[in-house]
């Protein structure tokens, strides 16, 4: 069944290419553009970080300082608080990344990294501060909300869906592969963020040629400018979504669907986080359960913050078009100074060498 859906879906994306050919390349050059400038620059430093971070010791560390705080809320050890915090700081879908990249170095059990890929994959706090709260709703005071709204439902998704404690944990656990050499950590980690980085670009052209395809049909007017209209882009592509909401600023139905979709990701990241975790053996059907009920949770929480504090809606920018380019540069510079003032305070309240094993 699944393949005739998938190549039903590859029938109709084909016939939609050949009826509107210069919607599906426009959108494809457009999806390039935002690759090369706004996204490969955003999530390729990330990635190499997470990746050396890991790397030389930060999940043994964490899981020294974490466990008693981990374990007991969301029954993960330690180690897993690393891929939560860059998983929060760095965005989508740094978080999944970091979790595998966990699990291979025996910091965290298969079970653990399952249980911790449902809350750790989230939206960065530059993209919702810079995108979602300035660019759309005109407002970083509604930005802060959204940010704190997105974190306490990943929270309340990690305990939700925490499970039984577990017997066996990743704790302590050496990884079956020899450490690298010293001089071979930074090739190793450029490497792999390079093939993450690629393979990220490719799922944001491949959406953002549908999205182009899907608006370029003759819809009627009262569809093509809805809010379920811009739900559904959301659903497939999260930056499209946020963007296309600015009509409904003022509204809490507006600020309810745009938590929303911060919290669902869109099918592109989760096709992105797929194949990041091919071959590691952690599912993808328990993830994309927790990331809906994590969009669930926020639009409640978004919904009832709207009606107790109406001033989170005071300007709305009215449906003006928002170029993602204008404000996206912004949002990867705010994320790579959180990134550092947490790497720094995490070297600090470390203590030991990065090399000694838990």
């Amino acid at each position: 069944m699944a393949r005739k859906l998938i190549a039903g879906a590859a029938a109709v994306f084909a016939l939609a290419l050949l009826l509107y050919p210069q919607a599906g390349g426009d959108a494809a050059r457009a999806g390039l553009e935002l690759c090369g400038e706004v996204i490969l620059p955003a999530l390729f430093p990330y990635f190499v970080l997470s990746n050396l971070a890991i790397r030389l010791g930060l999940g043994q560390r964490l899981a020294k300082l974490l466990d008693p705080v981990m374990e007991p809320i969301f029954h993960v050890s330690g180690g897993g608080s690393a891929a939560l915090a860059l998983g929060i700081l760095g965005g989508y879908p740094v978080g999944a990344e970091t979790a595998r990249t966990l699990m291979e170095e025996g910091l965290l059990s298969r079970e653990e990294a399952q249980r911790l890929l449902c809350f750790c994959n989230n939206s960065g706090p530059a993209f919702i501060l810079a995108v979602a709260g300035s660019a759309v709703f005109g407002s970083v005071a509604t930005g802060v909300f959204l940010l704190a709204v997105h974190i306490a439902s990943a929270l309340a998704v990690g305990i939700l869906l925490r499970g039984a404690p577990l017997l066996v944990t990743g704790k302590g656990r050496r990884s079956d592969t020899p450490p690298a050499s010293a001089a071979a950590l930074l090739p190793q980690a450029v490497k792999q963020a390079l093939n993450a980085s690629l393979q990220v670009s490719a799922y944001m052209v491949l959406f953002n040629i549908v999205i182009g395809l899907l608006r370029a049909l003759p819809w009627p007017a009262t569809v093509s400018g809805s809010l379920l209209t811009s739900l559904l882009s959301g659903v497939l592509e999260l930056s499209n979504g946020v963007c296309s909401l600015g009509p409904w600023a003022q509204s809490p139905l507006g600020l309810a669907s745009c938590a929303f979709l911060l919290g669902w990701g869109g099918l592109s990241v989760h096709c992105q986080t797929a194949a990041l975790l091919e071959g590691s053996g952690l599912r993808l059907g328990p993830y994309l359960g927790a990331k809906l009920l994590q969009g669930i949770v926020s639009a409640g929480l978004a919904l009832a913050g709207a009606h107790l504090m109406p001033e989170l809606l005071p300007a709305a920018l009215g449906g003006a078009p928002l170029d993602l380019f204008a404000f996206l540069p912004l949002s990867v510079g705010t994320g790579a100074v959180l990134w550092l003032g947490v790497g720094l305070l995490l070297t600090k309240r470390g203590g030991k060498s990065s090399c000694e094993r838990v």
